[in-house]
């Protein structure tokens, strides 16, 4: 069981980690409600007081731990529907709540009983995805570089970036989310240092591509196209737009399902310049 596996149902791709942290939320609620109806608490909505302190504690240990990403886009902070969560901050300030409302010895020791049931079994389940991956891109892969103007196109090999992280946006010109974070992800691309960030479009033309890239005014500089949409197959994913972490010695990382804010790529990066 990996956080990073995606759901399909029909054209909703919908993360595993979110669903389970969504369940263990309900669970949460549905139990401290339980418990105050049980030993008689008279307290205003305990649970949901709880909960909305676990939500914004976790919110802002994210932020805070990574404070130097979201200083590239302040905004970003807020915008928590995009993900990003320090859980234990989550179970701590959701803890402290619990005792202050609950007051009473035996709802405290059932309230913070549940609450530390569920965050085992969330840690549980992040540990079970942290091994190693083992997923390599063959040094041979190569890809189609889109140019400005028609004619031979040169290639990339994942081999010729070997020794430093590469970033693969994997996309495609139909895809909403693709276009809305296309204009970004060329900026990144080409200030970039740390890593080659290269947008790899799936299943289309160059020709295709090109109109695309000249009608929305992009640089053509760091996008290569995978018409047959190899990538994509290797690779697993299953959603457009994807992100793929790759370390220096070849090894996916991490995959980012969906769009990706400069915050969030930012993060991914620091990440593959850790051991």
């Amino acid at each position: 069981m990996n956080p990073d596996t995606i759901i399909q149902i029909g054209p909703l791709a919908l993360a595993l980690d979110r669903l389970l942290a969504v369940g263990l939320m309900l669970a949460f609620l549905t139990a401290l409600d339980w418990i105050a109806r049980r030993y008689r608490v008279a307290a205003w909505q305990p649970a949901g007081l709880a909960l909305l302190a676990g939500i914004i504690a976790a919110r802002a240990g994210h932020v805070w731990q990574y404070r130097e990403s979201y200083a590239l886009e302040p905004v970003a902070a807020l915008q928590a529907w995009l993900g990003g969560w320090d859980w234990r901050a989550g179970v701590a300030a959701a803890g402290l709540v619990v005792i202050v409302t609950l007051r009473q010895s035996r709802p405290v020791l059932a309230g913070l009983g549940v609450l530390a049931g569920l965050a085992l079994a969330w840690a549980g389940f992040l540990a079970a995805g942290e091994s190693k991956s083992s997923l390599r891109l063959p040094q041979a892969l190569t890809l189609e570089r889109v140019t400005a103007e028609p004619g031979v196109s040169p290639h990339w090999q994942i081999g010729d970036l070997r020794g430093r992280p590469i970033v693969l946006n994997l996309w495609a010109t139909w895809c909403p989310p693709c276009r809305r974070e296309m204009p970004m992800l060329t900026r990144a691309a080409a200030t970039e240092r740390r890593a080659e960030i290269l947008l790899v479009n799936q299943g289309e033309t160059s020709a295709q591509i090109r109109v695309f890239l000249r009608a929305q005014g992009l640089d053509p500089a760091h996008v290569a196209s995978d018409p047959s949409g190899l990538l994509s197959e290797m690779t697993g994913a299953r959603a457009l737009p994807t992100t793929l972490f790759i370390a220096s010695d070849g090894t996916v990382r991490q995959v980012h399902t969906g769009e990706i804010t400069r915050v969030q790529l930012d993060i991914a990066i620091r990440a593959l310049e850790r051991p």
